[in-house]
């Protein structure tokens, strides 16, 4: 039987969402794939980025930090983003591995491990660095 009780908001313990866009920084074709989605989503949500909701951060062609390989990143407040963000990526990734993670009162660590959701294949972070 459903239990009909109403669930937690989903984005209670949330204050923000980052979503970042993993590439091959040393092979061409993987960074085209990572820039035409690039400039599919600044076009597909520019009024968003126009209004300041959401905010897109240019390709890094190196590791930094906790990433290992090149990537970009995106991030947001607003949980109806959220619901239209992660479809837009499952439908659009292609080859490219993708992370999503809140940021939350738990940490750094807990965020990108365990309130993680990958699109794509889950690429290894350094965790040593969070």
């Amino acid at each position: 039987m459903k239990d009909n009780k109403p669930g937690p908001n989903f984005n209670a313990n949330f204050i923000s969402y980052d979503i970042h866009t993993y590439y091959n920084q040393n092979y061409e074709g993987s960074r085209q794939e990572a820039k035409a989605l690039y400039d599919k989503l600044v076009e597909d949500f520019s009024d968003e980025i126009a209004k300041g909701e959401l905010n897109v951060y240019d390709l890094v062609d190196e590791p930094a930090g906790i990433h290992p390989i090149g990537m970009w990143e995106i991030d947001f407040k607003s949980p109806e983003l959220f619901s239209r963000l992660v479809p837009w990526y499952q439908w659009n990734h292609g080859n490219l591995s993708v992370l999503v993670h809140p940021f939350s009162s738990k940490g750094a660590r807990a965020d990108h491990t365990n309130h993680a959701l990958w699109i794509g294949d889950r690429v290894n972070l350094i965790k040593d660095k969070l």
